[in-house]
């Protein structure tokens, strides 16, 4: 089976988000809410409008995207850093369409000047394990993730302060009470921890609600 190599998440976001520009549904405002307790406080409301936030708020999921979309999606992370040829672009091009998942599986992102989120579906993970319907989904550690979890990646800061990254401490809770070709919504709950000489333990939770983004979506 072919493996693909490892993108940042951050790197894939924002190629979904330039694949979607003009495919939104209607214009609607997305908004997502985070509460941090513990060794560190925070309380982060952010609302945009649906056209604008994308890449920041909002989720990127292959189920929202039409075949052209994905195979743009797709083609440009091929793309990145490599220098192939035309038939070996269109080779693994359509090795990428058939694989499970193609693109993004899932990716849900909640982040602004104070604090960021961003939910994925781990690498294990298949259409079959997070299917576009509600469910709950265990919130884990990266390294420890099994088909149908959810990784994080959680900072504190940026801008003007000093960012602090904070890593899954125990396993945590996605909900998601709505997904479908409409929008996105849930809620969620975890321990994080930044790791040092001084380790601080927090515990993040939060809400969002995101329209859909996609040729795919209900109009």
């Amino acid at each position: 089976m072919t493996r693909r190599a490892r993108t940042p998440l951050a790197a894939i976001a924002a190629i979904a988000a330039s694949g979607l520009a003009g495919g939104a549904a209607a214009a609607d405002t997305d908004h997502c809410e985070l509460t941090v307790s513990g060794d560190a406080t925070a309380a982060i409301k952010a609302d945009a409008p649906h056209d604008a936030g994308q890449g920041k708020l909002g989720a990127s999921t292959d189920y929202w995207l039409s075949d052209a979309q994905l195979r743009m999606a797709v083609e440009t992370m091929q793309n990145l850093g490599k220098k192939l040829g035309p038939a070996d672009k269109q080779r693994k091009l359509d090795e990428a369409m058939r694989q499970d998942p193609r693109f993004m599986l899932l990716l849900i992102n909640c982040l602004s000047d104070d604090a960021g989120l961003m939910l994925s579906a781990s690498g294990q993970s298949k259409y079959a394990d997070v299917p576009m319907k509600p469910a709950s989904y265990p919130i884990v550690p990266a390294g420890r993730a099994r088909a149908g979890e959810l990784t994080a990646m959680f900072h504190l800061g940026g801008g003007a302060s000093k960012r602090e990254t904070y890593v899954v401490a125990a396993p945590g809770k996605l909900t998601l009470t709505r997904f479908d070709r409409e929008a996105i919504a849930g809620s969620f709950a975890f321990k994080a921890e930044q790791r040092g000489k001084a380790p601080r333990h927090i515990t993040v939770t939060g809400s969002f609600h995101y329209r859909c983004s996609g040729d795919a979506c209900q109009k």
